[in-house]
């Protein structure tokens, strides 16, 4: 069952929604869109995926039970500026989520939303020179059967059941909420006022971590993330920025997502 589309769109001024029931990727949709020099803001949103992503090509969970939107960009500003749309997202999504559960979101670095130590949405963005494609997956609700046990991190926002027409309006709201959100920090990126609330948030601040840099495995505690988004971790005596890469938090499961 698809999403109202007009629904979504009376409660923010910044989508034109394009809704569908199941698609491969929304991701894939939108930047085929993208292509044919579409506006900005123009937005596909699915409730199932059959071929859903993540980082680095991961396979992304996409059952019915969450809601999974790609909104597509048209950034005028700098390239570096640029590299801060997926930290903006982190916030907006965040916010989005709390404005519908009341429940506190932590933002594991980069790009994930967790809940209670459950990772309960992933984020994506892709592009070219001339768009950027912003792809989010909510775990709103958990999927029939529960999560499979490969995923041991993965969560929902809600845990307790309700009928499908309750379901519908608290993704179409989760969606406006994100949109009205993202957009009050998109149009004036450069100032970065999400900064300081992602840093807030951060999932990972005093955890022990592991990470691969320049193909070795190091060990280091996370201090904290700086004004650029870097995760800052120090080993030892010694101090070091990570702008990008993979970290495993010590003690916990991975899953591939």
């Amino acid at each position: 069952m698809k999403l109202n589309a007009k629904r979504i769109e009376r409660k923010t001024k910044f989508l034109k929604v394009n809704s569908y029931d199941c698609v491969d990727s929304t991701n894939n949709i939108a930047k085929a869109m993208a292509l044919d020099d579409c506006d900005e803001g123009i937005t596909v949103v699915a409730t199932k995926q059959t071929a859903g992503r993540g980082r680095l090509g991961r396979s992304f969970l996409s059952k019915r039970g969450g809601v999974y939107f790609s909104i597509i960009l048209l950034p005028k500003k700098q390239e570096k500026e640029t590299l801060f749309i997926t930290v903006a997202a982190a916030v907006a999504a965040a916010r989005a989520i709390e404005s519908v559960s009341g429940k506190k979101c932590d933002i594991k670095w980069v790009n994930d939303i967790y809940i209670n130590g459950k990772k309960v949405c992933g984020i994506l963005a892709e592009g070219s020179n001339d768009y950027v494609v912003l792809g989010v997956g909510i775990n709103l609700f958990a999927p029939k059967g529960d999560f499979p046990k490969n995923l041991p991190l993965a969560g929902s926002v809600f845990s307790k059941k309700c009928n499908i027409f309750r379901k519908n309006v608290k993704k179409e709201q989760i969606i406006a909420e994100f949109a009205n959100n993202f957009f009050s920090f998109y149009q004036k990126l450069s100032q970065k006022e999400f900064i300081t609330e992602y840093q807030n948030r951060s999932f990972l601040t005093g955890k022990e971590i592991t990470y691969t840099k320049n193909g070795e495995n190091h060990k280091a505690t996370v201090i904290g993330i700086d004004n650029d988004a870097n995760l800052v971790v120090k080993s030892g005596e010694l101090e070091q920025k990570l702008s990008y890469g993979e970290i495993q938090i010590v003690g916990m499961e991975q899953q591939a997502v």
